[in-house]
């Protein structure tokens, strides 16, 4: 089945924080992530990361960077009429440049495989590109 990225209405707002935690939350819906989780997080001893906890379990986060030359994109599956149509449709609904990383037993690093497969699209450009 297809898939196809409906991009025209997402925008990058300054208000936009993704954050990418190593669990899957079965829940579709409006939550009030700054009051259970944003205000608990907070910046560990210099060069040490972020600290935060999510549901009391402990957090370790870092702030990386989407690699340059490519956009991060907050997706959301369209409606099932609209998707029906001709396959699945994810509408964007913000992009972003930047994001926290979390990990719930160690420091992210970059043995993570998160991390790796943000290198390998560094690898890849020099690889394929063109030289100018």
């Amino acid at each position: 089945m297809p898939v196809r990225l409906d991009l025209s209405k997402a925008q990058k707002k300054e208000d936009t924080h993704v954050q990418y935690l190593p669990c899957k939350i079965d829940f579709c819906g409006n939550a009030e992530i700054d009051k259970h989780f944003s205000a608990s997080v907070s910046e560990g001893q210099e060069g040490a990361g972020m600290d935060g906890r999510l549901r009391g379990h402990p957090l370790n986060g870092e702030k990386m960077s989407v690699p340059k030359g490519y956009t991060g994109v907050v997706l959301r599956e369209a409606q099932m009429s609209v998707a029906a149509e001709g396959g699945q449709v994810m509408k964007g609904l913000a992009l972003f440049d930047n994001f926290i990383y979390w990990n719930w037993d160690r420091q992210p690093s970059r043995s993570d495989k998160y991390q790796q497969a943000l290198d390998w699209l560094e690898v890849a450009s020099v690889i394929h590109g063109t030289d100018d």
